[in-house]
């Protein structure tokens, strides 16, 4: 989510809150749900405020049950992926750590000590079945909305535009064999680059600065030995000199050379592939391709392929563009210069795991493809797109 209000004026805020499930971490895992709000908006900030304010009512230890190393693993996964592709890196930001931290801890607290029927987690509000763990009767609340949580702080730089990205998983292992928090942390970053509607947000030019909480919990009303829940929090922000930060020419995620991107995509709301009448989560698609370039008012992407390279063999693509748009007219509805080449994996057959055989987990794991595709810009001229990508293992 990036926050953007006029001066001194706290105007209506426009949340796109998305959830992202994805298989992840061999036999004994579970489903991990990730929830983000990618949708730009900017909250202004009075003229003393700074990046540097300290925030009100904060303790001293709000770094306390923080996992450090995890969370630099995250911001560095995301800030790399960024430089990777021709943006600008994210450096740390104590304020911005110190605030997902908080926040990370309030959705720990929830997850921890109760089994919520209905619960974003962008949000501190408090929920009627779960009144003695959410809003004020939590000890973590420090606002019911995330502008709230960033006016707490007193924070200077959200003038510019700050997003959220939330992420939370449930690990399983039967015989308590319970997986790192830096490898999930890893894990969730990867697969929040691989949904349509996270990876905008994640790749917004005007980033600069970050923060980032992971905590784990053990999830209420579970063995405690076999089960183990994480919560991911990340900010962006942008400043006053990156602000206006833009693109020139054509901007892709994944592009020339990225490696180690996850195979598939299980879950994401709002829901990229919306009635075509795919379940995403037993029939996934793989990898996505952004494709976006700022500089144009339309663009038409055409003759796309999508080339296995070890293989040698073309996968079949859906175009998710402003034209094939299941969103319009809404506040995920994409705008004329942007689209998604989303790759259908039905028939690849990519699993690996034994309970999983002959089954689609997204594209096959540590492989090669070649994308190219040309585009028709602002109905004029038509430039060619072409570059390599790699696959990671596959999570199935």
């Amino acid at each position: 989510m990036t926050l953007k209000l006029p001066e001194k004026n706290l105007a209506a805020i426009i949340l796109l809150t998305a959830f992202l499930t994805a298989c992840g971490g061999g036999e004994d895992s579970d489903n991990s749900a990730n929830d983000v709000t990618p949708k730009p908006t900017a909250l202004a900030a009075s003229s003393d405020d700074t990046s540097t304010d300290k925030p009100d009512d904060q303790t001293d230890n709000v770094a306390s049950d923080n996992e450090a190393q995890a969370a630099l693993i995250a911001s560095n996964t995301f800030s790399l992926a960024r430089t990777s592709c021709g943006l600008g890196g994210l450096s740390a930001d104590t304020a911005l750590d110190n605030i997902a931290i908080q926040h990370a801890k309030y959705i720990k607290h929830v997850f921890a000590n109760s089994t919520p029927t209905t619960f974003s987690p962008h949000y501190e509000n408090k929920i009627a079945d779960i009144a003695n763990v959410t809003g004020d009767n939590n000890p973590f609340f420090r606002g019911v909305s995330f502008t709230d949580r960033l006016l707490k702080a007193k924070y200077g730089n959200a003038r510019y535009g700050v997003t959220e990205n939330i992420a939370q998983s449930v690990y399983y292992s039967s015989v308590g064999n319970i997986i790192g928090s830096d490898i999930v942390a890893g894990s969730m970053a990867k697969s929040l680059l691989a949904a349509p509607y996270h990876l905008r947000s994640l790749m917004l030019p005007g980033s600069s600065l970050t923060g980032t909480g992971m905590v784990t919990y053990k999830t209420f009303g579970k063995d405690t030995a076999n089960n183990q829940g994480y919560v991911l929090v990340n900010h962006a922000s942008a400043t006053q000199a990156t602000e206006d930060n833009t693109v020139a020419g054509i901007f892709t995620y994944p592009c020339q050379g990225v490696s180690g991107t996850v195979t598939a995509l299980y879950n994401e709301t709002p829901s990229p592939v919306k009635g075509t009448g795919r379940d995403l989560q037993t029939d996934p698609i793989g990898q996505p391709i952004y494709v976006s370039m700022p500089s144009a008012q339309t663009i038409d992407i055409s003759n796309v392929k999508f080339h296995d390279i070890q293989r040698n063999m073309d996968v079949p693509i859906e175009l998710l563009d402003y034209r094939q748009d299941p969103h319009k007219n809404t506040i995920y509805e994409l705008p004329a210069n942007e689209a998604f080449i989303l790759p259908i994996t039905d028939n690849l057959k990519s699993c690996t795991s034994t309970s999983k055989k002959d089954e689609n987990c997204g594209l096959h794991g540590n492989s090669d493809y070649r994308v190219s595709f040309d585009i028709l810009v602002d109905s004029k001229a038509i430039e060619r797109e072409s570059f390599t990508f790699k696959t990671g293992a596959v999570n199935n």
